[in-house]
């Protein structure tokens, strides 16, 4: 009941940054030669800057587009777009290659030292020993993890546990320590637990259950709108077949492909869900849902917790993998319940 990946090579650079994407390099341009006044609010592009960064130090456009992954037209834009911001030429253009003018030579050793500096900084963060930065989709990640890692700070207040909800596929731990993925298996070479089994069954809102259509036995779920969370129904299909319905349709369908989003609206009385039990443990016992019949079903997919084998001995990794594999036992024992009569 999750979401995909984004993002492709071809994004490294833009024709313009926000001003998300800026540095101070005020102190960059300070005795290089150039006439423009380099503030916070007009900085030269990022992009720009690394451009020329790659290019001066090689003297070669060429070999910067292979070193930064990009065509040879966008360096030489980007180059461009930077001698027009600073009012300079920073490059003489010959039939035998490129190389710096007076104000060029300036800046590139400011510019080498503090991408140096950016680089060194970013990796100091990466390879803080209690900073531990993790990445879950929506659903799972605000309805069972975000409590437990609430937990797991409590207990561990030296590790400065940071949790990100994206959409995105974080399974490749693309700028997290550890990541959630959801599937079958894990991603291979990937250190991985097992914090969750998906287990489908349908849920409620109590008055619902108990109103003037109640739901007693499952045929009844053919008076009521069923909410998936694929346009296939694929989850409800699996469930009214292991219950001997493969054929039952309900009053309507709705699709909802946030699974929060879908046991919210069944939260109002707005139709039946199919939930994981996992993510509706919480809500059932606090009385928001009820779950009508107490038949699981399992999906097949699981939710698990990944890091590279690499880190998986270190401190924080050990601490986060212990604590969640007590959580995922207890998550494997729960038993929901159908409401009494």
């Amino acid at each position: 009941m999750n979401s995909g990946p984004e993002n492709g090579p071809g994004a490294g650079f833009p024709p313009r940054s926000s001003g998300h994407d800026l540095i101070s390099f005020s102190h960059a341009f300070r005795g290089c030669g150039t006439a423009a006044v380099i503030g916070r609010g007009n900085l030269p592009s990022l992009n720009a800057l690394r451009a020329f960064e790659v290019a001066g130090r090689l003297r070669s456009f060429s070999r910067a587009a292979e070193e930064l992954g990009v065509t040879q037209g966008a360096i030489s834009r980007q180059i461009k777009l930077l001698e027009g911001q600073l009012g300079i030429e920073l490059f003489l253009r010959q039939a035998t290659g490129v190389s710096l003018t007076a104000e060029g030579d300036r800046l590139l050793p400011v510019l080498t030292e503090s991408f140096v500096r950016m680089s060194e900084a970013a990796a100091a963060l990466r390879d803080d020993p209690w900073r531990l930065s993790i990445g879950a989709p929506p659903s799972f990640g605000m309805r069972w993890l975000m409590p437990r890692i609430t937990r797991f700070q409590a207990d561990n207040p030296r590790i400065d546990a940071r949790l990100t909800i994206t959409t995105d596929d974080v399974s490749e731990l693309s700028g997290f320590d550890v990541a959630v993925h959801y599937g079958a298996t894990p991603p291979p070479g990937l250190h991985a637990l097992k914090l969750a089994g998906e287990r489908l069954i349908p849920v409620a809102a109590p008055r619902l259950i108990e109103g003037d259509r109640p739901l007693k036995t499952p045929q009844d779920l053919a008076r009521h709108t069923l909410i998936d969370t694929v346009p296939d129904r694929r989850y409800w299909r699996l469930w009214l077949e292991v219950v001997g319905l493969d054929s039952l349709t309900g009053e309507r369908a709705q699709v909802i492909t946030i699974l929060d989003m879908a046991l919210r609206v069944a939260e109002q009385g707005l139709g039946v869900a199919i939930g994981d039990v996992a993510m509706i443990a919480d809500d059932i016992a606090l009385g928001r849902l009820a779950a009508p019949f107490p038949v699981e079903v399992p999906s097949g997919l699981s939710y698990w917790l990944v890091s590279r084998p690499e880190a998986s001995h270190r401190p924080k990794m050990l601490a986060l993998f212990r604590f969640m594999e007590r959580e995922a036992r207890a998550t494997a024992a729960l038993k929901l319940r159908a409401p009494s009569s």
